[in-house]
């Protein structure tokens, strides 16, 4: 089914230099609203975020991420881990010059965003955790590839074609060698150090964040609630892009009440372009 045009600023395509690596974004690019970073997860891109970022920027300053090795963003001579991937979300949101943005991760960005907020206090209003990985009781690459057919076989068609043309992008190699960070990573104990308020959200059909997992990541959080999107699978923000900005409207109508005004202090971006843009 068609969208209907948008009624809000258009995304555009930059990219920036963050320390010495570049990631590619598309956004908003007016901060005069509250913002909202969106960072994806294992083999993907800001593409599979872009029916959620259309309908969050009636509200919203929406950035959508390629992290390094993502996308359109050029590749760094290894994979890099989940820290190091937080590291480069948080010298982004500095770079883009956001005041107390929220973070949203999905799948795996959901363990980048942790170590975002985690690492840096202060530095977000919040996050918002969707379909985070990975439960601690599939944690072998096994589980997850057998869960990863299960949510493929309840996403449709268009949902799988954006996803597996962003993995073909990065390459199998490269995927199986981030899977091993992945892995390695511990969100359950990271999400302890996040003291800003946060959000897990799962789709009421997801494979890979069941429920139980979804629920006790919550709880181990210093401030963080749990709520579910019926009917969604995994990508819940690629196929329920509408009730799932419904269902976070609240939470993020809180965090943008405790906002300072606008700033007009802004650091240059220094954007070196975008190939296609």
């Amino acid at each position: 089914m068609p969208r209907p045009p948008a009624k809000h600023p258009a995304l555009a395509r930059r990219r920036l230099a963050v320390g010495a690596r570049t990631v590619d974004v598309r956004g908003t690019f007016d901060r005069a609203r509250p913002p909202v970073v969106l960072v994806h997860g294992i083999g993907v891109s800001g593409e599979y975020f872009l029916r959620f970022a259309d309908v969050l920027a009636a509200d919203h300053d929406v950035y959508a991420l390629d992290l390094p090795g993502y996308g359109t963003t050029p590749r760094p001579e290894r994979p890099l881990d989940v820290q190091e991937l937080g590291e480069i979300t948080a010298g982004t949101i500095a770079a883009l010059g956001l005041d107390a943005p929220v973070v949203v991760g999905h799948s795996m960005g959901c363990q980048i965003v942790v170590d975002t907020v985690k690492d840096h206090p202060g530095l977000c209003a919040g996050y918002v955790l969707i379909g985070p990985t990975v439960d601690p009781d599939a944690r072998t690459a096994l589980a997850q590839g057998r869960r990863l057919l299960q949510d493929t076989l309840r996403e449709p068609p268009p949902t799988n074609v954006v996803i597996f043309r962003n993995y073909l992008r990065m390459g199998p190699l490269r995927y199986l060698r981030t899977t091993r960070h992945m892995l390695a990573d511990r969100i359950e104990d990271d999400i302890r150090g996040c003291a800003a308020p946060g959000l897990v959200v799962r789709g009421a059909d997801d494979p890979i964040a069941p429920r139980p997992w979804a629920q006790r990541l919550a709880r181990a959080a210093p401030d963080a609630r749990f709520l579910e999107i019926p009917g969604g699978a995994h990508a819940v923000q690629h196929t329920r892009p509408q009730e799932l900005a419904a269902a976070c409207a609240p939470f993020l109508a809180l965090l943008a009440a405790r906002r300072p005004g606008p700033r007009t202090d802004f650091p240059s971006a220094s954007p070196t372009g975008f190939p296609g843009a």
